[in-house]
């Protein structure tokens, strides 16, 4: 089956790391002849407030077209990449919207009872792989160590991974200014993403 990739790009400029990350793979799957499709949030001005209506777990059931269209994406690509920077050691507001809004019960997991009466969460995205690149200005050590990497962990453990997706963060550190070896750092980078995803 022919590859297919779907990008969630989750920075408001088009400018820096983010966005060399963004190109780069673009240019490289491109190359590949491998199909993508890209939701940029920001430029699809994303609204990443969970309003009363969308309140799942209290009985509402209001999905945004635009909703319905990021879980049909999703449906239809075996394939995701996301990239978004490291604020404050979380993702930006604009992602977490996304995954509170678009990740639903019976959408993306449910809940089956067990032996015992318990209701277990099960992923329904399994067989999905998910490549997440991500920038910190920070160095690796810091961030790893010190910090605990919580950014990744509440984004490829406690979501994608509680989905069901086998997912693998990528981490370029020191983003704090654009030199001559960024775009090496970076293509480096994204050769070892795709390899990892694609292979």
């Amino acid at each position: 089956m022919k590859e297919k990739i779907l990008i969630i790009f989750a920075h408001p400029t088009n400018k820096g790391h983010n966005n060399l990350i963004f190109n780069e793979i673009k240019e490289k799957v491109s190359n590949k002849k491998i199909s993508f499709e890209v939701i940029d949030l920001y430029k699809d001005k994303f609204d990443p407030v969970l309003h009363k209506n969308e309140l799942y777990t209290q009985g509402e059931k209001d999905i945004s077209k635009n909703v319905e269209k990021y879980q049909d994406l999703i449906d239809k690509h075996d394939k995701l990449i996301f990239i978004f920077p490291i604020w404050w050691n979380s993702p930006p507001a604009i992602l977490k919207g996304f995954f509170d809004k678009v990740l639903t019960s019976r959408f993306a997991f449910i809940y089956k009872k067990v032996t015992g009466g318990l209701n277990m969460p099960v992923g329904l995205l399994k067989g999905k792989k998910a490549a997440i690149f991500y920038t910190t200005g920070s160095p690796k050590f810091f961030y790893n160590s010190l910090l605990g990497a919580r950014g990744r962990k509440v984004v490829c453990n406690d979501t994608l991974g509680f989905c069901g997706i086998k997912t693998k963060g990528f981490h370029l550190d020191n983003a704090n200014k654009i030199d001559d070896k960024t775009n090496i750092r970076v293509s480096k980078l994204v050769n070892k993403g795709l390899d990892w995803l694609i292979k």
